[in-house]
């Protein structure tokens, strides 16, 4: 069952209003006319991507269709109970190594493309999780994570401070003049920009958490730098909007784009072969550098570029930050960053995702 919610890029809370603005922003992404010219699996992918749009928004779009897909939509993501495990089990006495502990397969940087179906962004340190059963691509281990008690306790108290608060106005407060209706709709509140983003702040806490207990696994690292991308990443995608309260934040969050670089430093200096992860550093850099008007950080995202794509000239992911380095430098060399860019489109197996954003920055900078 395709999740309607992560084809459209809204909250499962969004409304109406919010719902058909993304509609029209990833139609217009998709556009035929934006793909003009660029190879014909492209516009298949394209095209195969507009019609899941136009899918997802006919759901969403019709308040019955989209009531009777959240209920099917909660009852697929319902937990199943968890199988009982013995204390005896062999595979649980056995002593855990930091792998075993720990799934670090990290969210993926968002690289100003539209993010995969949506991931349990938590990662636990629990020995149970490599046994667990898969849920929306992460692993979701079946014993409780260690805030749930806590978290109990303040909820209990919360529910009888609210409870006692309830029977006192009961007590003094006359009757209502007329009967409420049971059956009358709850509107339900729209999530603001800074309640999606403390999502994102939850995985950078727990990514931190992680990097506290295995300062050593480069994963653990490597999930952090993800995590702070993404979190500030999220925020400059939404910035076309013009809205001066998200030019706010983003002002608030562009340190975020150096305290990905340290991570990714960490990581790098586990892992010194990794090309990736060097030309995530390099589009942190460049991004701040660009947004900040830095023109030293740019030039110093580009040095790490270059390096990445000195030792992988063919890495898509390699290329494409280091076409966004070539537009964030003074002056822009927009010509070689689209030939960066086009090499993405030449190279054989590439990942389609990583290829549609080669055409779009292309066709953004091109003209």
């Amino acid at each position: 069952m395709n999740d309607y919610y992560e084809i459209l890029q809204v909250h499962p809370k969004a409304d109406a209003e919010a719902i058909r603005a993304a509609y029209e922003r990833l139609r217009e992404r998709y556009a035929p006319e934006r793909l003009e010219g660029a190879a014909e699996e492209l516009i298949e992918l394209a095209r195969r991507r507009r019609d899941e749009i136009e899918r997802a928004y006919s759901v969403l779009s019709d308040p019955q269709r989209r009531a009777e897909y959240d209920r099917r939509l909660q009852d697929m993501l319902r937990p199943t109970p968890p199988a009982v495990h013995s204390e005896s089990d062999p595979a649980l006495a056995e002593a855990a190594t930091d792998d075993d502990l720990i799934d670090f397969r990290p969210l993926p940087p968002a690289r100003r493309q539209e993010r995969p179906p949506g991931f349990n962004p938590q990662p636990y340190l629990n020995p149970r999780s490599a046994s667990a059963p898969v849920q929306r691509g992460r692993a979701v281990p079946p014993s409780q994570p260690v805030w749930l008690l806590p978290s109990l306790i303040v909820a209990a108290a919360t529910f009888s401070i609210v409870l006692g608060t309830l029977i006192s106005t009961m007590v003094v407060a006359p009757a209502p003049a007329a009967p409420i209706n049971p059956t009358a709709p709850i509107a339900q509140p729209t999530p603001t920009l800074r309640d999606i983003l403390s999502e994102f702040d939850g995985q950078v806490i727990a990514a931190q958490q992680v990097t506290a207990q295995v300062p050593d696994n480069p994963a653990a690292w490597i999930n952090l730098g993800n995590a702070l991308f993404d979190s500030v990443v999220y925020v400059r995608e939404q910035l076309a909007s013009g809205d001066a309260e998200t030019q706010r934040i983003y002002q608030e969050r562009l340190p975020r784009w150096l305290e990905a670089v340290d991570a990714y430093r960490k990581a790098l200096e586990l892992q010194p072969d990794n090309d990736v992860v060097r030309a995530d550093i390099a589009a942190s850099l460049c991004y701040y550098g660009l947004d900040t008007g830095n023109p030293q950080r740019a030039q110093e995202g580009l040095a790490e570029a270059e390096k990445a794509l000195q030792a992988a000239p063919q890495n898509a992911r390699v290329l494409l930050s280091h076409g966004i380095c070539l537009v964030a430098i003074e002056p822009p060399q927009t010509e070689r960053a689209i030939e960066q860019w086009q090499l993405v489109l030449s190279i054989p197996g590439v990942n389609p995702g990583l290829q549609l954003q080669a055409q779009i920055l292309i066709n953004e900078y091109g003209q």
